[in-house]
């Protein structure tokens, strides 16, 4: 008889590349800028153009910061988890369990990797619906993600067909 096998829980969060970008240049902008504020004011440059410019540089890094930081917060929740029993797509609150999946297709839409999972319906199963996951967007590669949803999705598939008894090898058996 087949073990099942446990994986860990695997939690996908957004990409966060572009808010750190924005938060490290803004802050290093921010620090030319006071400087050179500092140096234009103590240097009796009160009148001085490169003060507004220095000024403009001060409003445009905290502006900068404050979409980095933003951007940095928003990548904090939680997208897509995958457990032992279940898919949750937390973006639109979906609860797919592997159990009830029953094909997986990958294909791209407008330049965007998507996995069509087709799966029965809780409430009425015989009724197949289908859902569309988008496989990019997210801090891990679109192609590491197929790749864990269809490993998880072909343990299920493989531990249905071993519980058949006439599928059994009888050497394995006890």
């Amino acid at each position: 008889m087949k073990t099942e096998t446990t994986y860990p829980t695997l939690i996908v969060y957004p990409r966060r590349g572009f808010a750190v970008l924005w938060a490290a240049t803004s802050a290093i902008v921010m620090s030319v800028a006071f400087g050179g504020l500092l140096a234009s004011l103590l240097g009796s440059g009160w009148a001085s153009p490169m003060v507004l410019v220095y000024l403009a540089l001060v409003a445009l890094s905290l502006f900068g910061l404050r979409r980095g930081w933003q951007g940095m917060a928003g990548s904090m929740r939680p997208l897509v988890e995958l457990n032992n029993e279940e898919l949750i797509d937390y973006r639109t609150d979906r609860r797919i369990a592997w159990a009830s999946m029953v094909e997986l297709a990958q294909r791209r839409v407008e330049g965007r990797w998507v996995i069509d999972i087709d799966h029965l319906d809780e409430d009425e199963p015989e009724r197949l619906e289908t859902y569309a996951l988008p496989l990019s967007g997210y801090h891990m590669t679109g192609r590491r993600l197929g790749a864990e949803i269809r490993k998880r999705f072909d343990e299920v598939d493989q531990g249905e067909d071993l519980a058949d008894p006439e599928l059994e090898n009888p050497a394995t058996l006890p």
